[in-house]
């Protein structure tokens, strides 16, 4: 079969960033982020709202809220930064970071860089699909250790309703046994707000590695098997809904996925196979996702 030849498209130069937009979206996430880790702060050492003078009092509740807000953006930074710096490496149009502030349990709905070219090259989209899990993973690792490390027992558990319960992924049961010995559950200790934040960056990874769609991980499985995609995606998001009886919350990524396209977009190299260290960080993708996921990540009582 002979090389089709595509000509290459005119040069267009770059558009003038909105850098104050990406660096307000980043304030305003951090302050979204510190509120919601103010009440982490708060249930992991009720002492924090002491009688002591207010300015201590406030000074001690925002060094607690950042002990979260902090991590989590470290790691959701170091994610977006990953696909970036690889678009920017290759010369892929591609924005900076929109973060997205969003009251919430967490304070935030996560970030995203937006890429403005279709990326033509098979190991071009590896590349970038797989950069930004592990940059984050990588961030979360040590926060995770750390955190597990500093949570503390819960002497007398309360579940009333509402209470929210954080399920463990493999990763949080494997450093629990390295760095204390046992393994737990959220009902069991009161989590540290740096544990929270690393949790929460597992719980991104494991959802951007899903193998579907325009996810991370649907780039990642299109560039291993090419075309056979395409025979992959229908009962890979069949799976996903039937998790979703479990845990309605994966529901939105079926609908996610049905709306943004099944099938992963061609590029002109599909059937070309990649190189073995590329197969390398595939398997060790996989691996990542293993075990950052969880089948009910959150549950409220």
């Amino acid at each position: 079969m002979s090389d089709v030849w595509v000509p290459a498209p005119a040069a267009v130069p770059r558009r003038k960033e909105r850098w104050w937009l990406h660096g307000l979206l980043l304030l305003l996430t951090l302050a979204t982020t510190s509120w919601a880790g103010a009440g982490f702060a708060i249930n992991f050492r009720p002492s924090l709202l002491g009688t002591g003078a207010s300015a201590e009092v406030f000074a001690h509740l925002l060094e607690g809220a950042l002990s979260f807000s902090l991590p989590l953006l470290a790691i959701l930074i170091a994610h977006e930064a990953g696909h970036y710096v690889v678009c920017r490496r290759y010369g892929i149009d591609a924005s900076p970071p929109y973060f997205i502030p969003f009251p919430s349990l967490v304070g935030t709905m996560g970030a995203f860089i937006r890429i403005r070219e279709p990326i033509r090259d098979k190991k071009q989209l590896f590349d970038m699909a797989v950069a930004g899990p592990i940059a984050g993973f990588a961030v979360a690792v040590p926060l995770l250790a750390w955190g597990v490390s500093h949570s503390r027992v819960n002497p007398v558990p309360a579940l009333g309703d509402g209470t929210v319960i954080f399920q463990y992924p493999i990763l949080v049961g494997l450093f629990q046994k390295v760095f204390v010995g046992a393994t737990y559950t959220s009902v069991d200790v009161i989590e540290h707000p740096v544990f929270l934040a690393a949790w929460f960056g597992l719980f991104v990874t494991a959802l951007n590695l899903l193998p579907l769609g325009q996810l991370d991980g649907g780039h990642t499985i299109y560039a291993v098997f090419g075309r056979f995609q395409r025979i992959l995606a229908i009962p890979l998001l069949i799976l996903l809904g039937v998790l979703g009886l479990k845990w309605p919350g994966w529901w939105v990524w079926v609908f996610f996925t049905l709306f943004t396209g099944i099938r992963h977009p061609p590029v002109l190299n599909e059937d070309e196979p990649l190189d073995n260290r590329r197969k390398l960080v595939a398997a060790a993708v996989l691996l990542i996702l293993i075990l950052c996921f969880a089948p009910v990540p959150i549950e409220i009582l």
